[in-house]
């Protein structure tokens, strides 16, 4: 039996468990992902993360995993959670990179917050990917009282509604509809985003493979660069969440967002 040490983080509440590997040699297998995600028998979680070490260009390298088991390939906040433990490691550290499976990502030190460039966003449809050619920013896909989806790769894929009111959308029965709609070859993240002005907008969201989420970084950038592509918000907008903000900047097409990371406890499981 293995004892395996594990941080649970969050980031406006959408929650992680992070296990660091850099100085043990840990096996992460869907057995274990399965049963530290699961809120009732384990730690609980949207994703479990892994911190390794590295050799390409990097501090750290990560992988991201949902709670089945199956790996996703970006999370702003997640990624913001790592490079909390790592700037707690060093202070006079300011400045972060960490390898994903979307590519090396930029972790800097703002204040109490920290934010990540997240780096190419676009609107092609082979990169979101779409199964079929269409106008990715009118993607026809009907939800009441809402405008045509917007698809966006962000090292992910995600489709944005805008509407007037995202108080009584039913996430539970129509996030899994379009997550695992025909469209979406590698399935897709679902944003509904309530505009409030042209620099703050209210979002909810159903992820790939986790389920609705308090908060995720990859798709309050998305739903940024979504709306600057349809000429709705500015470059630089607040997402507001259930538990908070994240403040996005769109700077040649790369998203930056910054926001709060904080340790929910430390803990280990026996294995």
């Amino acid at each position: 039996m293995q004892k395996i040490e594990f941080t649970k983080m969050h980031g406006l509440g959408n929650d992680f468990v992070i296990i660091d590997t850099r100085s043990k040699d840990i096996e992460v297998n869907d057995n274990l992902i399965r049963k530290l995600s699961d809120r009732r028998t384990g730690a609980g979680c949207d994703q479990l993360i892994t911190i390794s070490n590295t050799n390409n260009n990097a501090d750290i390298s990560i992988d991201i995993f949902n709670p089945a088991g199956d790996k996703a390939e970006a999370c702003g906040n997640g990624t913001r959670c790592v490079a909390k433990i790592l700037f707690d490691e060093n202070d006079e550290k300011e400045t972060l990179k960490i390898l994903s499976d979307a590519g090396i990502l930029i972790a800097k030190k703002i204040g109490n917050n920290i934010s990540v460039n997240m780096g190419k966003i676009t609107t092609l449809w082979k990169k979101i990917p779409l199964s079929e050619e269409m106008d990715p920013l009118n993607i026809p896909i009907q939800v009441e009282g809402f405008d045509k989806g917007v698809g966006v790769n962000i090292g992910n894929p995600h489709v944005v509604f805008f509407g007037k009111s995202i108080e009584n959308i039913d996430l539970n029965k129509i996030g899994p509809k379009i997550e695992n709609h025909k469209f979406f070859p590698n399935k897709t993240n679902v944003e509904f985003i309530e505009i409030i002005n042209s620099n703050k907008i209210k979002m909810k969201v159903w992820e790939r493979g986790a389920g609705i989420t308090l908060a995720c970084g990859s798709g309050a950038c998305a739903a940024v660069y979504a709306g600057l592509k349809k000429n709705l918000i500015e470059k630089n907008t607040e997402v507001q969440l259930e538990k908070g903000s994240l403040h996005i900047n769109i700077i040649d097409e790369e998203a930056i967002m910054t926001g709060p990371a904080e340790i929910s406890y430390n803990g280990f499981i026996k294995i």
